[in-house]
């Protein structure tokens, strides 16, 4: 079997976690006697729930009770057992701190030795992964509309990306089929039928069982963060929210990844080496597996290629007037700012692992060859300065490149603040805002809340 670490912490059902609360609190108070209406009120378990926890941890002899003299109603205290478990427990917690990424994918990751018993995981675990995606998403939409009414377009930005990005995740893990041998046996007419071994069966199914059940977990992980973040927002932590938030955003790559991976099984078709398979059917794999897997190196010459098509791929969209590639929220306009380019090719190549100064030579490259006008840099001072990634060249104005300035400083802005700063009427202030928006250089919102703002 492999050697991985069970289930963390935040796997735990709400009943366990509340066993933990009682204990780890009155592991606190180890020196006082207390009531159950002080338990319930330091662990934010009602009054019912406490006792019950109570009863249980006393069978168990993880806590004993006290009656005081003149006092019909017990106390309570955890006992030299309990505090041997709390101790146990923090030191799970503490290897769990230092539990590699592979280690957290491979979680109980098992292989039935029979191909039904493979076949049947194969589908309870993509059920798993659909439902769990969908209360992401769900959860993700109610957090959405508290994101909006901080009046911070950049978080709203990133979460309109995480949600449309899980909705897609969610319909392409519930388009793959569970059983693809299944398509080999239709045929044309006059063709022979496909021979397959019960051994190369058996490879196919193992395989992608392994992968769904690593595609599981990192589900459950994101997961993880979005109850984080869901805490964060009900506690006004907006920053730590945003922070997490694009955290996830590099979890959803990773998962799309897996994903990218998982299409691609076939019966002469796999990703997996023969002995790496017959380590997966046999459950005596390692970390190792995926190491190799989800950081696997590109040569530079390769990740330029990838580079060159996924920019001529988004020049081809922006030539046949698409406003947006497919599952992203980035606008294809005639500007695209350099660091939004940059994680618009993150988001859809996400085994690429690239540099801005990669992307930055390369665009290079593309404009020397004459594909696209290339990158045109707005300076603010000798140390702060704009780029974008021109695909139709424009002339910048130096009103232009005053608005871009201001735009830097202010992050987000109103018609009024443009005019504050500049002294301009307001037909000559809009005219410039919303031509620096329809070319792709500023990004405009509009809410009841807040009404008509603009950014980078």
């Amino acid at each position: 079997m492999p050697n991985n670490n069970k289930n963390s912490s935040r796997d735990l059902p709400i009943s366990l976690k509340g066993i933990e609360s009682v204990l780890r609190y009155l592991n606190e108070e180890k020196k006082e006697l207390k009531s159950i209406s002080n338990i319930s009120d330091n662990t934010g378990l009602s009054m019912r729930v406490t006792k019950n926890i109570l009863l249980q941890l006393e069978k168990f002899n993880q806590v004993e009770r006290f009656v005081e003299k003149n006092n019909i109603l017990p106390k309570w205290r955890i006992t030299k057992f309990g505090v041997k478990v709390i101790k146990k427990a923090e030191k799970i917690d503490q290897e769990k701190n230092f539990m590699s990424k592979e280690a957290e994918l491979l979680r109980d990751v098992v292989i039935p030795e029979d191909i039904d018993g493979i076949k049947n995981q194969i589908k309870i675990k993509q059920d798993y992964i659909t439902d769990e995606l969908e209360n992401i998403q769900v959860e993700l939409s109610k957090i959405l509309g508290t994101v909006l009414n901080l009046n911070d377009p950049f978080f709203e930005d990133l979460m309109s990306f995480i949600i449309k990005r899980v909705k897609y995740v969610k319909q392409t893990i519930s388009k793959m089929p569970i059983d693809p041998i299944k398509k080999y046996k239709l045929k044309k007419m006059g063709e022979s039928e496909k021979k397959i071994t019960v051994s190369d069966a058996k490879k196919l199914f193992a395989e992608i069982l392994f992968l769904n059940s690593i595609i599981l977990n990192e589900t459950n992980y994101i997961s993880h963060f979005n109850e984080k973040l869901s805490h964060y927002m009900e506690n006004k932590a907006n920053s730590a929210a945003f922070t997490l938030a694009k955290d996830i955003r590099e979890e959803l790559r990773l998962l799309s990844d897996l994903l990218e991976q998982r299409k691609k099984l076939k019966v002469d078709s796999h990703i997996f080496s023969e002995k790496e398979l017959g380590d997966i059917m046999k459950n005596e794999y390692t970390t190792e597996i995926l190491t190799n897997m989800i950081k696997r190196p590109i040569r530079a010459d390769v990740k330029k290629e990838i580079m060159e098509n996924s920019i001529i791929e988004i020049l081809n969209a922006f030539n046949q007037g698409k406003k947006t590639l497919n599952n992203h929220i980035q606008e294809i306009k005639d500007n695209i700012p350099l660091y939004s380019l940059y994680q618009l090719i993150l988001d859809e190549k996400p085994a690429l692992s690239i540099t801005l100064e990669e992307l930055e030579k390369t665009i290079n490259s593309l404009a020397d060859k004459g594909y696209i006008p290339g990158i045109k840099v707005l300076n603010q001072d000798k140390d702060h300065f704009f780029k974008v990634v021109q695909f139709k060249a424009h002339d910048i104005s130096e009103d232009e490149k005053t608005l871009v300035n201001i735009a830097l400083e202010l992050e987000k802005f109103s018609m009024a603040d443009i005019i504050e700063k500049t002294n301009w009427d307001s037909e000559k202030t809009i005219t410039m805002l919303q031509k620096l928006t329809n070319i792709g250089i500023l990004k405009h919102s509009k809410s009841f809340l807040h009404g008509d703002q603009w950014y980078i």
